[in-house]
């Protein structure tokens, strides 16, 4: 039975051939059943535009008019590497077609390693960075009238490991993201990766370093950090003699721009865009193959490896510059799982 009519497709609650169909239905699908040509299961959620293959659509339409023009470098960069292992699954099968079957085929395929490259399981965060990609994409295709619906909708996402957890060991750090550094635009953010690592500086905190913050005569450096709830800009300390001869020897090497004595800017000496370095990075964790890091991941990275050094809670408290207790425990309750000649830190590493 036909209830009404809208936006061109008609409301309909009827049985053909053992199948129900109940919902809004395409004028073009009711006019094939009534010819006796009734569309099968996989031609349901084709919409007015017609069919398109997966990665022609992703190409074409979703990554220059959607994503490009509507997200951050940074997001932008993690949407290419997501569209590349989507389009390994997915490939040119057409946009209609996929279904919530083919979702999860392609999630467990990702988590046993069988889509990638060098056959290593994907962690459960990449897996839903690349599923939240997929849903965008078929949303995106239902705004432009390609699908009907969207299949994979409200599906569940896969539990995740605390963000804390994700910190960089000694050969990841020297052997992996140091050597793509170098090799990516002519080595200039190799310092920076650097700075962030030795320091723990968050970001803003990392783009602000000045000349004027190395104190030799005190053998310190002088972190600026704005804090959010109150906007109050605070300073803390760091010595340069107990953190290591690594974070010495950068800071020897560290040339500050000539006139505003920033250590790491764009070519009129301002400090760097935090959205361009977060974008820099990801291209240079994805060349590592270390893809589920972020820039911040190198904070966390000093925080594992200065707790393996056997720092004291606050030390390390004063070092990061938390406010939350639970935050510098959890560093250390990991530390113990390793010796201290594993650490950046270590005296001759």
């Amino acid at each position: 039975m036909t209830k009404r009519v809208i936006d061109g497709k008609l409301e309909v609650d009827f049985t053909y051939s053992g199948r129900r169909y109940r919902g809004l239905i395409p004028v073009a699908t009711l006019a094939a059943l009534l010819t006796g040509s009734a569309p099968g299961e996989e031609d349901a959620n084709l919409g007015k535009a017609g069919p398109v293959a997966f990665d022609r659509f992703v190409d074409e339409l979703y990554m220059p008019r959607q994503a490009k023009p509507n997200k951050k470098p940074a997001a932008y960069a993690a949407d290419l590497c997501s569209v590349r292992a989507l389009k390994i699954f997915f490939g040119t099968k057409p946009l209609h077609t996929i279904t919530k079957g083919m979702r999860e085929d392609f999630k467990q395929r990702r988590l046993s390693g069988l889509l990638s490259d060098d056959g290593a399981p994907c962690s459960n965060n990449t897996v839903n960075r690349e599923l939240s990609c997929l849903s965008q994409i078929l949303a995106y295709a239902v705004q432009v009238d390609y699908l009907n619906d969207n299949p994979v909708v409200g599906l569940k996402r896969l539990p995740v490991v605390h963000r804390s957890m994700f910190w960089l060991s000694r050969e990841q750090f020297d052997n992996k993201l140091m050597p793509a550094a170098a090799r990516s635009i002519r080595g200039v953010h190799q310092g920076l990766l650097e700075f962030a690592a030795y320091t723990g500086g968050r970001l803003n905190e990392v783009l602000q370093a000045h000349a004027d913050d190395v104190d030799w005569g005190r053998g310190e450096l002088r972190l600026l950090t704005l804090k959010r709830r109150t906007n109050l800009k605070v300073h803390r300390y760091l010595s340069i003699r107990d953190i290591g001869p690594r974070l010495e020897s950068l800071l020897r090497r560290l040339k500050p721009h000539p006139e505003s004595g920033y250590f790491f800017t764009k070519r009129d000496g301002s400090p760097n865009n935090d959205d361009h370095i977060k974008h820099v990075f990801r291209l240079i964790a994805d060349a590592a193959g270390l893809n589920d890091y972020r820039f911040h991941d190198l904070r966390h990275t000093y925080a594992m490896h200065r707790a393996m050094t056997h720092v004291t809670f606050r030390q390390l408290q004063i070092e990061l510059g938390h406010a939350s207790p639970q935050s510098i425990q959890a560093y250390l309750d990991q530390a113990v799982r390793f010796e201290a000649g594993q650490s950046l830190f270590c005296r001759g590493a």
